[in-house]
C-alpha cells in the first residue's frame, strides 16, 4: 500500500503538473503525458488494493464496507450504469455538457455516481442474488436461467 501510494502519487502529480505545463497540449499528452498516467495508475491501483485489504481485515462486519462489498459484486452492472448515466450527462445524446463542465462540478458527478452505486447496490441485492447483468452473464455461462430472487427466511 505504502509503495503503491509513496510512488504512483508523485508520477501522477508529475504527469499532471506536466501537462498543465504544456498547456493540455494534444500532441504532449498524447506523445509523453499519458505515459505518468499509465504507470502512475497502475501504482496506485496496487495502494488501493492494499488499503481495501487492510480494511476488510480491520473493519469487517462495518456497514459501509458491507456497501462497498455490495457494490463490487455488482461491479458489471454498475460500470454498465456509470456508463449509462455518464453518456447522457456529458455526449450529444444526452444534456451534452462534454467540454462545458469544469472539473469540480466533474469530481461532483463522480461523487454523485459512487454514492448511488453505493446506496442503491446494498438494496438491490437484500432481494435478489445479483446484479441484473451479473445474472445475464451468468444464465448465458451456464446455458439456463439462474434463480434470480434470494428465498424468503424459512420462520
Amino acid at each position: 500500500m505504502a509503495v503503491g501510494f509513496g510512488a504512483g502519487v508523485p508520477v501522477g502529480v508529475v504527469g499532471a503538473w506536466l501537462d498543465v505545463k504544456s498547456g493540455f497540449s494534444y500532441d504532449y499528452a498524447n506523445l509523453y503525458g499519458q505515459q505518468f498516467n499509465y504507470w502512475g495508475s497502475l501504482l496506485v491501483a496496487m495502494g488501493w488494493i492494499g488499503l481495501v485489504m487492510l480494511a476488510a481485515r480491520r473493519f469487517e462486519g462495518a456497514g459501509w464496507l458491507r456497501r462497498l462489498s455490495a457494490t463490487g459484486q455488482m461491479a458489471f452492472t454498475n460500470y454498465l450504469m456509470q456508463t449509462m448515466l455518464c453518456t447522457t450527462l456529458f455526449y450529444g445524446h444526452g444534456l451534452g455538457w462534454y467540454g462545458h463542465v469544469d472539473r469540480m462540478y466533474q469530481l461532483a458527478v463522480v461523487i454523485a455516481v459512487c454514492g448511488l452505486e453505493l446506496a442503491w447496490s446494498p438494496v438491490w441485492l437484500r432481494y435478489f442474488r445479483f446484479g441484473p447483468f451479473e445474472w445475464v452473464w451468468r444464465s448465458l455461462t451456464y446455458s439456463h436461467a439462474q434463480p434470480m430472487r434470494r428465498q424468503a427466511a424459512l420462520s
